[in-house]
C-alpha cells in the first residue's frame, strides 16, 4: 500500500515561488493587466487587483452601511400616530386636492372646448365628469366627522364645491340641449 501523502515544500522553494509570484506581479504593466481581464487570463496581477476590488467594495458597505442589513440598529423614526380627527381631515383634504388638480382643470377645459367636440363626445365627457364627482362625494360622506363640527364645516364646503361643479355641467347640459 502506497502512501498519497504529499511532504510540504521546503523553505527555500516557497521562498522562491514567493519571489517569483512578487516579481511577476511588478513586472506587470497596466496594459498586461488590462488585457489578461480582457482574455480572462488567471495572472498574480488579475488576482491582487480582483481580491483588493472586492476587499474594498466590502470596507466601502461597512462604512456607509447598507439600508438592507437587518441586524444595523439605527434609531427609527416615531411615527405619530394620527388622531380620528386629523386622519379625517386629510382624507378630506386629499379630496379636495385631488378634484382641484384632475376634474377642475379638466371640466374647465372641457367647457371652453366643447365645440370641438362630436355630440357623442360631449355626452361622453359629461357623464364620466358626473360620475366622477359623484363618486368623490361618495368619498366624502364615508368621512366619520361626527366628533367635530370643525370637520363637518369642512366637510361641508368641499361638498359644495364638488356640487358647484356638478351645477356648472348641469347648466351646460341644459344649454347645449343633449
Amino acid at each position: 500500500m502506497q502512501n498519497n501523502t504529499q511532504t510540504p515544500p521546503p523553505m527555500d522553494v516557497l521562498n522562491a515561488k514567493v519571489k517569483t509570484y512578487v516579481k511577476q506581479l511588478t513586472d506587470s504593466t497596466l496594459k498586461e493587466i488590462v488585457s489578461d481581464f480582457q482574455e480572462f487570463r488567471l495572472t498574480p496581477a488579475t488576482v491582487v487587483v480582483s481580491l483588493t476590488t472586492i476587499a474594498a467594495i466590502i470596507v466601502v458597505a461597512r462604512l456607509f452601511g447598507s439600508s438592507n442589513t437587518p441586524n444595523q440598529s439605527r434609531p427609527k423614526k416615531k411615527k405619530k400616530k394620527l388622531t380620528k380627527a386629523q386622519r379625517a381631515n386629510n382624507e378630506i383634504q386629499a379630496i379636495l386636492d385631488h378634484v382641484e388638480e384632475v376634474y377642475v382643470k379638466e371640466i374647465e377645459e372641457f367647457l371652453n372646448n366643447f365645440s370641438h367636440l362630436t355630440k357623442d363626445e360631449m355626452v361622453y365627457k359629461y357623464k364620466y365628469f358626473e360620475e366622477m364627482l359623484l363618486k368623490e362625494l361618495m368619498k366624502l360622506d364615508g368621512i366619520d366627522v361626527s366628533d367635530s363640527s370643525k370637520l363637518r364645516e369642512n366637510r361641508k364646503k368641499v361638498i359644495k364645491f364638488v356640487q358647484d361643479h356638478q351645477k356648472r355641467l348641469d347648466q351646460f347640459k341644459e344649454e347645449a340641449l343633449f
